[in-house]
């Protein structure tokens, strides 16, 4: 076998790779004889089937077989040869095998660059905390009485009014044919909240319990999904119901009934601050991670492997298609665009993968690792967050290839702080 090593750019070559022809003709007659032996065609008998015949019928799918049964054999010796060590799958490009000649094939590979990072100690960072006020407290204390509410069939006679919950039979049309999947019944909404559509809960104000109405929305061209962007929708409904929430008495007796068990309202609202203050401060400890990782971009210049941000780009995609998946949705489904939105997540993507490349090589210059006792720790504490025994969370994380991931993560959090630790950190 002849390797021959072509750079194409710092971070990405092609390697040349030549097989002998006797090596070639071998491959291609171990998998012709195996072919022979598992095909039927009728009038033979298997493993007796003429060559010329068996090529006739099969002659694709054994060079095919051939080419990756070469390819695989080859390629990880050519990188042991040459030292190159890829970050994705190579992209191959060959000419048609003839088993009675040598086979050339070339494998463009991306490798991680070399990151010039510097002076990434001391660097001067902002930490911003809000201070909590009293109307925060109040806000969420609202939020706590809100979700305590009950909704309560209204007893008088009087039309929607914004703020109500109704339940509502809908169809919807364009040009005259219904939607597919436009249309509900019994469908529960708050009227105003702007969770549906605005237009359409503001045409729902006035009317009374079991009245119909038919009304026109038009969509904006940036409206969200595909299917509706820059159309006309013509809507039928039915309010069958209209209901009210009931809200509870702000006092002791509801702080008590809640099942943190607080002794009074005073108490709660004490909860809610100190809770508020966390957030902020966990707030401000995001943003100041995000301003150190932004940082060390714009002074850290260097290209990176474009397989890796379509790694990035892909694991986005799945997280989206899980959620769609566990609402019942296809992307076709919720009239979303793939395409769009892998243009969309390319700089995010791109900065990602700049943001890896650099905490791991400073990870490396600083001789920073996640150690057992580590790993073990985060098992218990993902254990104790989902309520399991960490053998069984260790066993799943085992089963599904997750503890390379994990450590990947603790360790760039780890370099994280090291950088914290080793920066000026101004507080405002």
């Amino acid at each position: 076998m002849k390797v021959q090593l072509e750079e194409i750019s710092p971070i990405k070559k092609t390697l040349n790779i030549e097989i002998e022809a006797d090596q070639i003709k071998q491959e291609w007659e171990s998998v012709a004889k195996a072919f022979n032996k598992k095909v039927k065609l009728k009038g033979f008998r298997p493993g007796k089937i003429p060559e010329n015949v068996l090529i006739k019928y099969y002659g694709p799918q054994i060079e095919e077989e051939a080419v990756s049964r070469i390819v695989n054999r080859t390629y990880p010796e050519a990188l042991k040869e040459t030292g190159v060590i890829p970050v994705a799958y190579p992209e191959l490009d060959y000419l048609a095998l003839n088993k009675e000649s040598s086979f050339s094939y070339k494998a463009t590979i991306e490798l991680k660059p070399d990151v010039p990072v510097a002076d990434y100690k001391g660097m001067e960072l902002k930490r911003t905390l809000a201070e909590v006020t009293v109307e925060d407290i109040q806000k969420r204390l609202s939020a706590i009485q809100m979700s305590h509410g009950e909704l309560l069939a209204l007893k008088e006679d009087r039309p929607v009014k914004k703020g109500d919950f109704v339940v509502i039979d809908y169809q919807s049309f364009m040009d005259g044919n219904e939607v597919p999947g436009g249309s509900a019944r019994n469908f529960d909404l708050e009227v105003g909240a702007g969770y549906f559509n605005a237009e359409f809960e503001k045409e729902l104000e006035e009317l009374q319990k079991g009245e119909e109405k038919e009304f026109d929305i038009d969509f904006p061209e940036e409206y969200g999904n595909e299917s509706l962007k820059g159309k006309r929708v013509h809507y039928k409904i039915v309010l069958q119901e209209i209901k009210e929430r009931h809200l509870p008495e702000l006092n002791d007796a509801f702080a008590q009934g809640l099942a943190q068990n607080f002794s009074s309202l005073e108490d709660l609202k004490k909860k809610i601050q100190e809770d508020l203050e966390n957030e902020e401060k966990a707030k401000a400890d995001a943003k100041l991670r995000e301003d150190l990782v932004s940082g060390l971009i714009a002074k850290t210049e260097f290209d990176i492997p474009e397989a890796l941000v379509n790694q990035e780009i892909q694991q986005m995609m799945m997280r989206i298609q899980q959620d769609l998946s566990r609402q019942g949705l296809s992307w076709e489904k919720a009239g979303l665009d793939p395409a769009g939105f892998m243009d969309r997540f390319r700089p995010s993507a791109q900065k990602i993968v700049r943001k890896t490349l650099i905490l791991e090589k400073i990870a490396q210059l600083e001789s920073l690792d996640i150690s057992p006792e580590e790993l073990e720790e985060e098992f218990g504490r993902i254990a104790r967050q989902v309520n399991q025994s960490p053998t069984i969370v260790k066993e799943i994380y085992h089963k599904n290839n997750m503890i390379t991931p994990m450590s990947q993560q603790l360790l760039e959090d780890k370099t994280l702080n090291f950088l914290k630790e080793h920066a000026t950190i101004l507080n405002e």
